[in-house]
């Protein structure tokens, strides 16, 4: 072998020797994260930091390399605290609009700190002059704090002063659409929500929104067949959405189709969904059940509540707090605001874990202080899910209370129907069974206990109707 080949696996084998000199530091992390070297960079970076003072004219421009390497390298909570550092102090007022620009990209990476990036800072700061497309990300932050705490006027004054042509008009149309449904408006609300459907361009989270709410809106109003429509859309944009199989389920039983109800509802059964808690589909399910006069099965069907949260009831019934109880406050974690909190937490979670596995290549210096930036907000995170909980554990308790209440009122039906005969209870006509040809162009497979996520809301129930009408 060559003493020149030698020479070159010698070189690729040598790590990448960080200057510990401050200057030096500085100028090695603003040539790496040029070159994407992001975790030398953000070393680098951290020893300038560490040794500078604040007011050295570089020490923010220090911060900005640590939090664009941390971002780079999927530490996005990290990097929000720095951005948000950068934007506060304002020393450096040319770096702002960079800080800012780091929480705007912030947002679009998956679950985000928003009580600590938007209503604890940008809510409430005055930033002077910014770039036309931040000055709207900005003003509709504010404009949906303001309204989220019901001072409209000033919502509104932020809202219209952003271009028509930012995406951020859009959003603030709908967050205007929310509040004329609050205040019973449907009308103008289902103006600007239509306007915002027929938009071809519009964000994917945005459209999932409006399709919501004017499925909801149409169910309310008892336009069924609309309502369906706009939740068929919705189950293409979020396929494993638990929420919109249940509505849809409930209205196809509201457009008299019994068996398709009952599919949507098997849908509901599969692993994806073990952990989603949703007593009335038990309730659904009877009531389905009842329609087709299939009168056995429809007992059964009612009394699976008690059998499924036969422990949480037992508890609750014992006195025991909702939040004592497992398996509703997992359940309760994925609903309202918790959800949002509970998949924060998991992220700070995987976020820490990444910070230990690549803490030989930060240095252990940055390392510890990343371990105990992230330790912080974890903390913070848990205090935040204990005083979020209790609503959404109070609502999914009345639900289940309810559920157990409605249940009971059925399998008292289902018995006094017993008496009076198969007759169909009042409510749309209903829908004759699918017919499955022995030949034709679509194929129908029966379900053999295998769950595919693209195939969830095609399942049907081929249940004998029973009725004499």
């Amino acid at each position: 072998m060559s003493r020149y080949l030698l020479l070159t696996l010698s070189l690729l084998g040598c790590a990448t020797t960080v200057p510990t000199q401050k200057d030096a530091a500085f100028s090695f992390a603003v040539e790496a994260v040029s070159e994407k070297s992001y975790t030398d960079g953000a070393k680098a970076a951290w020893l300038f930091i560490d040794a500078a003072d604040p007011d050295d004219p570089r020490y923010d421009r220090g911060l900005r390399l640590l939090a664009r390497s941390a971002e780079e390298l999927e530490l996005f909570w990290a990097a929000g605290m720095l951005y948000r550092e950068i934007a506060q102090a304002r020393r450096n007022m040319e770096l702002v609009p960079d800080a800012l620009r780091g929480l705007e990209r912030l947002k679009t990476v998956g679950a985000y700190d928003e009580d600590t990036f938007i209503t604890a800072f940008i809510a409430g700061e005055t930033f002077g002059e910014l770039p036309r497309d931040l000055r709207a990300f900005v003003d509709y932050e504010q404009g949906l704090d303001l309204a989220r705490r019901g001072a409209d006027e000033w919502s509104k004054k932020r809202f219209n002063s952003i271009p028509q042509d930012s995406p951020y008009h859009e959003r603030a149309a709908y967050v205007q659409s929310v509040r004329f449904v609050a205040e019973g408006q449907i009308g103008s609300a289902r103006e600007i929500l239509n306007q915002l459907g027929e938009q071809e361009d519009l964000e994917q989270e945005l459209k999932l929104d409006v399709e919501r709410t004017l499925a909801r809106l149409a169910f309310e109003e008892e336009d069924f067949s609309v309502a369906l429509d706009h939740f068929e859309t919705l189950k293409e944009l979020a396929p494993d959405d638990p929420d919109i199989l249940l509505e849809m389920a409930w209205t196809h039983y509201y457009l008299g189709d019994s068996r398709k109800t009952l599919g949507l509802l098997v849908a509901l059964d599969a692993p994806v969904h073990q952990s989603y808690i949703s007593p009335e589909r038990y309730l659904l399910e009877a009531l389905a059940l009842r329609r087709l006069c299939q009168f056995g099965a429809a007992r059964q069907a009612a009394v699976g509540l008690e059998r499924k949260y036969a422990e949480s009831l037992r508890m609750l019934s014992q006195g025991i707090l909702p939040q004592d109880i497992p398996e509703m406050r997992a359940a309760a974690q994925r609903r309202g605001q918790s959800k949002a909190n509970a998949r924060f937490l998991a992220r700070l979670h995987s976020e820490k874990e990444l910070v230990q596995s690549l803490s030989d290549d930060l240095g252990s210096a940055l390392a510890a202080y990343l371990h105990n930036l992230y330790s912080r907000g974890l903390a913070e995170a848990g205090r935040r899910e204990r005083e979020t909980i209790n609503a959404d554990l109070d609502a999914l308790t009345e639900e289940l209370l309810a559920a157990r209440e409605g249940v009971r009122l059925i399998v008292h039906e289902l018995g006094v129907s017993l008496l009076r005969g198969r007759r169909r209870p009042a409510g749309a006509l209903e829908k004759p069974a699918v017919d499955v040809p022995l030949t034709g162009e679509l194929v129908f497979y029966s379900f053999g206990g295998e769950y595919w996520t693209d195939e969830m809301d095609d399942l049907v129930v081929i249940a004998e109707d029973r009725c004499i009408d």
